[in-house]
């Protein structure tokens, strides 16, 4: 076929060249095809169309996907929500996005929504509710289920390639989390050359989309395994000893994960090897990727170094699978088209088809993010390899990776800081959670400020100690005191 250049294509495709072929298990491709367009026509019927946001808060089920098929279809833009995020990062995030709908499953036993969605802002006007439920209330909105959206006709075609399709949510250098908008275009121009580059379309190609696909690692790879006619098996949340079974009864080839998730698997797999894989991205977020290496290799499970943003898409470039880097974040791009190089201050910038169009709201961080080359700056610092690749080296700055995922610590220092009693705040990371220094005023609790974090931050988020100090160490500097960064690291980790 010619190249996809929107979401409906991508999906028309893969029911067309293989209509009975498994897309989720008891699922094929011609019938999940049929059930996006069904789901389109209930959202037209609904009154959302062209130009309109709608916010999936959804676990990792196969409705995830269709329902984000169902939108592209009809021309709308969805904000993907974290099933982990709380009050606080919900009401930010759905305040600045302006989403007239809101996709949920309540019967998802992880997620309290009255809690999480007590006062939803003025755009909201809908709840869908993507599970076996009837119709209700949630939020004090009405809820229009699944199968009402299922009983109707089926909608034409209003994806288009410019059309806007998602936002993925990633923390910069501010203090509130930024909204990464893709086009449809970039997003099925990315799963073809991701597809074409990892084999999902070899038969019996099997995806575990155990990573969260509301993040770009987890959608990424679901939608090259989409591209690929792969079938596709969802984990609603990790469990290792699931994701185990699950990978020996469905005869899974294709995964991604951070070092932390794959060396949870690797204990869970305990002496039995896989079926061998043909593709195992990882990411090292948590710098065991020797030990993920060891594993991949008792296990069968080919796992090598990958690279990726939200603004750039998950699986930018990779390594070669049987190269001396594999362990090593990066590689080369999968995108003919894509292209990287190497600034003077050693920063990685990146070119292609998979990137971002803009920062929803935000066109100072957007305009920031580019040279007058038109190079995307990925913030990530990097080195040439001698193959003709490249290898990640580690952020610029002090951002943390926590829970897969990139989070801004100022994001969780100015929640702490907005605290009764907390008069400062600094968030460093250690083994792969958030511990949070303190200066006390007035009235401060310990106790107090880790309810309330548990009560308004994603788990990943809370912080796992709370340490109280009489000052931040310092070091004087040409433009005046610094916080020793490096210290309080030592101090976390000690």
């Amino acid at each position: 076929m010619e190249r996809a250049t929107t979401l409906t294509e991508l999906i028309e495709h893969s029911a067309a060249t293989r209509p009975d072929a498994p897309a989720f298990p008891g699922l094929g491709w011609a019938q999940a095809a049929a059930l996006v367009r069904r789901l389109a026509g209930g959202l037209e019927r609904a009154g959302i169309g062209p130009g309109d946001r709608v916010a999936i808060f959804l676990p990792n089920r196969p409705d995830f996907l269709l329902l984000l098929f169902a939108l592209a279809r009809r021309g709308a833009c969805a904000i993907l929500l974290n099933t982990r995020f709380r009050q606080a990062e919900l009401e930010n995030l759905l305040g600045r996005a302006q989403p007239v709908a809101i996709a949920v499953a309540r019967d998802f036993a992880t997620v309290d929504l009255a809690a999480v969605l007590p006062a939803p802002p003025p755009s909201l006007r809908l709840v869908l509710g993507m599970d076996g439920l009837g119709a209700g209330s949630l939020a004090g909105l009405p809820v229009l289920p699944r199968a009402a959206l299922l009983d109707g006709a089926e909608a034409a075609d209003w994806a288009r390639p410019e059309a806007e399709a998602l936002t993925f949510t990633t923390s910069g250098t501010t203090a509130g989390p930024k909204l990464v908008l893709h086009r449809q275009r970039s997003l099925a121009h990315h799963a073809g050359d991701v597809a074409a580059a990892i084999g999902t379309a070899a038969p019996g190609a099997a995806l575990l989309a155990a990573v969260p696909l509301c993040g770009t690692f987890g959608l990424t790879a679901a939608l090259a395994a989409l591209a690929g006619a792969a079938r596709i098996d969802c984990l609603e949340r990790f469990e290792a000893r699931e994701a185990d079974a699950a990978i020996r009864a469905g005869g899974i080839t294709h995964m991604v994960g951070g070092d932390d998730l794959l060396l949870k698997l690797a204990e869970a797999a305990g002496s039995r090897p896989y079926a061998p894989f043909a593709f195992t991205g990882f990411a090292g977020f948590h710098g065991q990727a020797d030990r993920v290496l060891a594993e991949s290799d008792r296990l069968r499970l080919a796992a090598r170094g990958v690279y990726g943003s939200s603004e750039a898409q998950a699986l930018f470039a990779g390594q070669a699978p049987a190269g001396p880097h594999r362990a090593v974040g990066g590689g080369h791009p999968f995108a003919p088209a894509a292209a990287w190089r190497i600034a003077e201050d050693g920063e990685l910038l990146l070119r292609g088809p998979s990137l971002f169009d803009r920062y929803l709201g935000n066109p100072e961080a957007t305009a920031a993010a580019r040279t007058a080359e038109g190079w995307f700056r990925s913030g990530d610092l990097a080195a040439a390899q001698a193959d003709g690749g490249f290898g990640f080296l580690t952020r610029r700055g002090d951002a943390l990776r926590i829970g897969g995922f990139l989070v801004s610590p100022e994001e969780i220092e100015g929640f702490l800081q907005a605290q009764p009693g907390v008069a400062a705040a600094q968030v460093v990371e250690a083994g792969g959670r958030p511990v949070a220094f303190v200066i006390p005023g007035p009235g401060y609790s310990e106790a107090a400020l880790a309810a309330a974090a548990r009560r308004s931050l994603a788990r990943f988020k809370q912080p796992a100690r709370i340490v109280a100090l009489a000052a931040f160490p310092v070091v004087d500097g040409p433009n005046g005191p610094k916080i020793q960064r490096a210290k309080l690291r030592e101090m976390a980790a000690g």
